[in-house]
């Protein structure tokens, strides 16, 4: 099982329960409980604004997320770093 399923899978059991669309929820569930060699794949804060990017490996999961359980989970505005503001 390669480290999208097993955060698919995880999310998958999350889904039972979550019923938002919230990614920064969803990603601090997968990194509470994945294994470190998996929780590598995901980002991290920008140390400054302390604000989100989404990498290839998150934007990966939340396309799989919108296929397999057609639920549409969003980095919200609010909590994403923007590139133009002053760091």
């Amino acid at each position: 099982m390669n480290d999208e399923e097993k955060a698919l899978e995880l999310i998958g059991e999350l889904f039972e329960y979550y019923k938002e669309s919230n990614w920064l929820k969803v990603k601090k569930f997968l990194i509470t409980y994945l294994h470190p060699s998996v929780r590598k794949n995901f980002s991290t804060r920008h140390p400054k604004t302390k604000k989100h990017t989404l990498n290839e490996f998150e934007k990966k999961i939340i396309k799989k997320c919108q296929n397999i359980y057609k639920r549409n989970i969003v980095l919200y505005e609010e909590d994403k770093h923007n590139e133009i503001a002053k760091d």
